[in-house]
């Protein structure tokens, strides 16, 4: 492997072995990050990393949680939990028998289970299947296991943790029940797979984009907005915002909050 490759050289390989488009990032930023983390691990240079990547899947990994900053928890943002309970989700049980949700970037599955645990708080989990995607092959399997730590789980009720959770050798796992509603499976949101997806009532595209350029900020919106349906409700996280989202069809009801317009 040939060394002192420049960040153009790094983009175009780990497209070829990935599928990820680095080149839809903001560059000084992401070559900034992508620079820290080879010093921080002591990586000679950026073939050399890249070479660990290819070889390893806890490396790769691990850099797909840098990336996409894979760190999350249950019912995290809280007010924004409370108005997808109390608010978005009985709309949309009023005004449809199924509903279909997507949880774009669904890391290791907090998410996903979050929105289970409330449907059955709504005694609706029945009528709901949830989508859960990500780019990460080993974040979908620790999903699909549905193994937590304490700390990912500080904000669950004590009674749903109790309800809802078996603790065995000091971590937690998600009673199968709310498995069958959720169907992981590996997707970049940034491949034409749009076609094929169904319309939706809910999507929650939370901190996704936050480091993709504008214009790929604004294509992802686009293509996920398009199928909600009118009533349905956007989700981003509480750094994003969405300029003008009018464009999109999209009224803004609180923070980080959007409703799909007809």
């Amino acid at each position: 492997m040939k060394a002192n490759w420049d960040f153009a050289k790094f983009k175009k390989e780990f497209y070829s072995f990935t599928g990820l488009d680095l080149e839809s990032y903001k560059d000084k930023q992401m070559e900034r990050r992508i620079n820290q983390l080879i010093t921080r691990e002591g990586y000679a240079d950026l073939a050399t990393f890249f070479g660990a990547l290819k070889n390893s899947n806890d490396v790769l990994h691990k850099f797909y949680n840098y990336l996409t900053i894979n760190t999350s928890s249950f019912f995290r943002d809280t007010k924004i939990y409370d108005y997808i309970e109390q608010k978005a989700l009985v709309n949309l049980l009023r005004n449809h028998e199924r509903l279909t949700i997507w949880s774009v970037g669904c890391s290791h599955g907090e998410e996903p289970y979050t929105l289970a645990l409330i449907l059955d708080r709504l005694k609706a989990m029945h009528r709901v299947k949830i989508l859960a995607s990500d780019i990460d092959d080993k974040a979908l399997e620790m999903a699909r296991e549905g193994r937590y730590v304490k700390n990912q789980l500080d904000k669950v009720p004590p009674e749903i943790l109790s309800a809802a959770f078996t603790e065995k050798d000091n971590a937690y796992y998600i009673d199968a029940r709310y498995k069958k509603v959720i169907e992981f499976n590996k997707k970049n949101f940034l491949d034409p797979i749009y076609s094929n997806m169904p319309s939706l009532q809910m999507a929650l595209c939370r901190n996704v984009f936050i480091y993709f350029k504008t214009e790929v900020q604004e294509w992802i919106i686009d293509h996920v907005s398009r199928l909600i349906v009118p009533g349905g409700y956007f989700i981003i996280g509480s750094a994003e915002f969405i300029n003008k989202p009018e464009r999109f069809k999209l009224e803004r009801q609180i923070p980080s909050v959007y409703l799909k317009q007809p």
